[in-house]
């Protein structure tokens, strides 16, 4: 077990340290990063000014290694826009995003159940029901659904807040929930698919039979049996979906005003923010490899019949 996290930490490294260089070559080699910087009716003393002052005046290779070193310190530049340390915006709105994530996410977990209940009786009434409302609140998009909450329940209703931030605490759970309603429906959608079809796969197994013959409720064979077995795969959905969050949930950050990790890359990409673009994407890559290596923790839990060689 001890080796093979070690090896996949020395894997999500090696990933990101290409994902990095990737992002490195975009800017500097399939563009002039001074285009970026300068405007279009800039003099070239100007653009000449600009390379000189962020050093794009010196080899591409050079810059590749100090940018690589300054990475590997923690040192993004200061922003370009704000003139403050891009590292400390990021880590300023991560908690943000982290919050909103998290509290989806949550929600989100109601689709499990409802998966179970779909499972129990393939094809029958509650099935057909969890399935077509499954596909049509996966299918609605996020931008829409935002708008419509909006409009019903802070305009018409005036029950929440359009729109806004007030903190973490007490005081700002008003603002949370519509971001949170919107990007729910689509994570509840997908959990309850892949509960539904991981246990009706694994009711079809002949363990369940025997388990049945045995003489144990029905209860006993879906929760202690079934669903331990199939829950690898909704654990992989559930982390996948999370790291998709963390990623920034950009669509409803931006709608709800909502100061996050995503509306952060967005309006760093907008003005040109090369220094907050390489730190959003560094952090965001960095979370989803935690998160990634925290479901590969939860499988030996899951079942000790994994084995990690």
């Amino acid at each position: 077990m001890r080796n093979y996290m070690i090896r996949r930490v020395a894997h999500s490294f090696f990933i990101i340290l290409g994902l990095m260089a990737l992002l490195f070559l975009a800017i500097n080699v399939l563009g002039d990063p001074v285009a970026l910087l300068v405007g279009e009716d800039a003099s070239q003393e100007a653009i000449e000014a600009v390379r000189e002052r962020f050093g794009l005046n010196r080899p591409l290779y050079v810059r590749f290694g100090d940018f690589l070193w300054d990475m590997f310190q923690g040192d993004f530049g200061k922003s370009l826009r704000h003139q403050i340390d891009a590292r400390e915006m990021v880590f300023d709105r991560l908690p943000n995003t982290a919050v909103l994530a998290a509290v989806a996410f949550a929600f989100g977990a109601l689709g499990i159940p409802l998966g179970m209940l779909a499972a129990r009786r393939p094809k029958g009434a509650a099935d057909r029901i969890v399935n077509i409302m499954s596909f049509a609140v996966i299918s609605i998009p996020e931008f829409w659904l935002g708008l419509m909450l909006i409009l019903v329940l802070a305009v018409q209703f005036d029950l929440l807040p359009t729109s806004g931030f007030h903190g973490l605490g007490p005081g700002g759970w008003k603002y949370i929930i519509l971001p949170a309603l919107t990007i729910t429906p689509r994570i509840i959608g997908r959990n309850a698919q892949i509960t539904r079809a991981t246990m009706i796969e694994e009711m079809g197994k002949q363990y369940v039979s025997t388990a049945r013959a045995k003489g144990l409720a029905e209860n006993a064979v879906l929760y202690s049996h079934v669903l331990k077995n199939a829950a690898i795969s909704i654990v992989t959905l559930m982390g996948d979906e999370l790291a998709g969050l963390m990623n920034g949930a950009t669509v409803t950050e931006i709608i709800f005003g909502w100061p996050g990790l995503g509306k952060l890359l967005i309006d760093a990409i907008s003005a040109r923010d090369l220094p907050v673009v390489t730190a959003s994407v560094f952090v965001v890559a960095l979370a989803v490899m935690v998160i990634n290596l925290t479901v590969d923790l939860f499988y030996t839990w899951l079942d000790p019949r994994v084995a990690y060689k």
